[in-house]
């Protein structure tokens, strides 16, 4: 490694060098503050002639570039300032161009030789080898607009023109001073460094550098993790079929969902450990090098799946309406410990798992537990760890649906994770103060319309809500005739309740007005109105405390049915609660906890021939029964399968291995590697699929090594 203090110009102006960002870098990404900073910076160094330091530029030679008179430098940090500078002195020569005598200064030296030096290697270079910097592929094509003075792509990087604007802007001003700025140009310095291809470690070094500027996400840490230390050719090909994609999703500016997403993926991953948020990058190194035993392209697989399905569900990307629907409603409540609960059950979706009802039926429960949680005042602390608890052994129970469900009733009204009762849901709604101290006053609104006509659902941005008794009654003598003597306390305690809050696309017309012009205008009026929620106020001769009131009281008693409790008998929940220690081992039958496989199940005739196969091949092992899987074992308990019968696709076994995939003859390649989920079931690294008796010899090759 070589490192010394020199001008940012100097390293831009070396003859016949490309300065190149890895595929691995983020975007261009500099706003309008880092802009105005370094401009301060250039200013500050001309009028005081003296150098300005502005951070460091790290980069190392392509390693597998071709034999060309022009040297190829990987960037790898630095870009952020190099690609600003460039958009800089571009904005300069066109300055100087517009008017020659603002260059002046320059003597004896030609304005097109500052575009040669600094932005072109040598204008007789064939395409992208023509210019100094190039970018990312989002990017790089409008830098070279900009820079080529070309055409600028119809879908090119707007922060890049942005910027270019502002920097123009400036040096159009009266009182622009070309010399000074060119001097403070010449005086911006950085620390100059230079890696030794196969030598330094230039991800250590790249993490330990505090460089001048925006910081770096944990995504940002994290892509060059993945990428860095890997060939020129494979990072490509990683980053377009993978990384890319994840990228496109969240969008140019979702980098704050972005690195919640890789948080909410560490939670599913290593649940025991609960990482924090700014913990992200130290947990998905620790993750990627002591606990996931896959290839690199492995890694990038599975969270491109998990982001595709955390789009689906919160980026508003599903194509399927109801679960769209469902996922929008969730969303609305935000309440993000869900998430990882949420990531987990799309997966057991896609894997079949869990079928489309079924998902349909946890969403609505979910929904409910949330909103429920909401009315009655309950806070999310302590979430994140009950969803953990549940995700982290989803894949251990074959009804799914059941097993969120009934764990999502398990908490008695002291405990962090209750579910309110219909009842304490419904007194809860029609008392509290349900517009000031509650944020979710149109969704709620919303789902209570459409429970109306549910084929015809209202979008309730096209309303707004309306306070049927004002918010202001003090001049209104209307209004304190119709609630009486004692109309203040009338109007503090239910101006904001359930029972006095509608939607309307009038507000600002109906605004103040008495009760009666509100309901019989003959444009705006309740009377009027599409609305169910106003129905019952145009046959309303008054509004007062006991209409209010009565309102409060209907509307929590069919918001009971909007929001339903789960219905999952007793016996059941009780069958998901934790255990207290007793001494003695529970008794699981077939017939009691996995009745698919039981006499007249649906996976009865898959399981009878399965088991027979292997109680002829291995009459020495013990077939057992526990809560979540029938399972072989012999002497010592060892393990040897584990069987999970699953609903979907007509009934089929799900089976665990305990051996990893890479110790498996697997020849038409049917296992799955399940370890960075956990594994499928304990002690189970590896998963199979047996969906008919025509498949079980397939599966017993398999078992036979087990």
């Amino acid at each position: 490694m070589q490192a010394t203090q020199a001008s940012f110009l100097d390293i831009l102006g070396t003859a016949n060098t490309q300065f190149i960002i890895p595929v691995y870098q983020r975007m261009y990404s500099w706003q309008r503050k880092e802009c105005e900073d370094l401009w301060e910076d250039i200013v500050r160094a001309g009028q005081e002639g003296k150098p300005h330091f502005v951070g460091s530029v790290l980069y190392i030679p392509e390693s597998d570039a071709t034999l060309t008179s022009i040297k190829k430098m990987l960037l790898i940090d630095g870009q952020q300032r190099m690609a600003t500078l460039s958009l800089i002195l571009t904005a300069f020569v066109e300055c100087l161009e517009e008017d020659e005598t603002r260059a002046s200064f320059l003597q004896d030296t030609k304005i097109s030789s500052l575009r040669r030096s600094y932005l072109y290697n040598d204008i007789d270079y064939a395409g992208s080898s023509r210019y100094k910097l190039i970018l990312s592929q989002d990017d790089k094509e409008t830098l070279f607009g900009i820079v080529g003075e070309a055409a600028l792509p119809e879908d090119g990087s707007q922060l890049l023109i942005d910027n270019f604007d502002y920097f123009k802007s400036k040096m159009l001003v009266r009182g622009f001073n070309a010399q000074q700025f060119w001097v403070g140009l010449r005086n911006i310095q950085v620390i100059d460094t230079q890696l030794d291809a196969g030598v330094d470690n230039a991800q250590l070094i790249f993490e330990s550098m505090n460089s001048k500027g925006k910081a770096l996400t944990p995504t940002d840490l994290i892509r060059n993790y993945i990428l860095m230390s890997l060939p020129n050719a494979e990072q490509t090909k990683l980053y377009e079929g993978y990384w890319r994609p994840m990228e496109r999703l969240f969008g140019r500016n979702g980098d704050r969902e972005f690195n919640a997403f890789i948080w909410y993926w560490l939670w599913i991953k290593v649940p025991s450990r609960k990482p924090k948020e700014d913990d992200a990058y130290t947990e998905f190194k620790r993750f990627r090098k002591d606990i996931f035993e896959g290839t690199t392209g492995d890694l990038l697989a599975e969270l491109l799946s998990y982001a595709k399905w955390y789009a689906s569900m919160f980026l508003g990307k599903e194509t399927d309406l109801d679960l769209s629907l469902r996922f929008g409603r969730i969303c609305d409540l935000d309440v993000k410990p869900i998430r990882p609960l949420m990531l987990t059950l799309y997966a057991a979706y896609v894997e079949g798992d869990l079928t489309r009802d079924d998902f349909l039926e946890v969403c609505d429960a979910i929904e409910s537990f949330l909103f429920r949680r909401a009315v009655c005042g309950r806070l999310t602390t302590g979430l994140n760890n009950f969803f953990a608890g549940m995700y982290r052994d989803l894949n251990q129970h074959v009804n799914i649906a059941q097993y969120v469900c009934a764990t999502l009733l398990i908490h008695g009204p002291n405990m962090t994770a209750y579910f309110p009762t219909d009842k304490d849901f419904q007194q809860a709604f029609s008392s509290r103060d349900c517009y000031y101290r509650f944020s979710k006053t149109k969704y709620y609104l919303e789902r209570l319309e459409n429970s109306y006509h549910p084929k015809e659902p209202i979008d309730v941005d096209d309303y707004s809500v309306e306070h049927i008794m004002p918010q202001t009654i003090s001049a209104s003598s209307e209004w304190k005739a119709m609630l009486g003597d004692d109309w203040e306390r009338v109007h503090e305690e239910l101006c904001n309740s359930l029972g006095n809050l509608t939607l309307t696309g009038y507000n600002s017309e109906l605004s103040n007005k008495p009760f009666i012009d509100k309901q019989s205008d003959s444009a705006t009026g309740y009377k009027i109105s599409s609305l169910s929620l106003n129905r019952s106020l145009a046959e309303m001769s008054e509004w007062n405390q006991a209409t209010i009131e009565a309102r409060s009281a209907a509307l929590a008693k069919r918001a009971v049915g909007v929001w339903r409790f789960p219905e999952v008998l007793p016996e059941v929940v009780d069958q998901y609660r934790p255990s207290k220690t007793t001494g003695e081992e529970p008794i699981w039958t077939i017939e009691d906890n996995h009745a698919w496989v039981a006499v007249g199940g649906i996976c009865y005739e898959l399981f009878e021939a399965f088991t027979a196969r292997i109680e002829e091949e291995h009459p020495d092992w013990e077939q057992y029964v526990t809560k979540f899987y029938i399972g072989y074992r012999t002497s010592g308990r060892k393990m040897h399968l584990s069987i999970h019968p699953r609903k979907g696709d007509g009934g089929r076994l799900a089976i665990g291995l305990p051996k990893p995939i890479e110790d498996l003859e697997d020849p038409i390649r049917i296992t799955k590697d399940k370890r960075s989920a956990g594994g499928f079931g304990p002690g189970m690294p590896t998963f199979v699929n047996l969906p008919n008796t025509g498949e079980i010899e397939h599966v017993m090759a398999l078992v036979n090594q087990c």
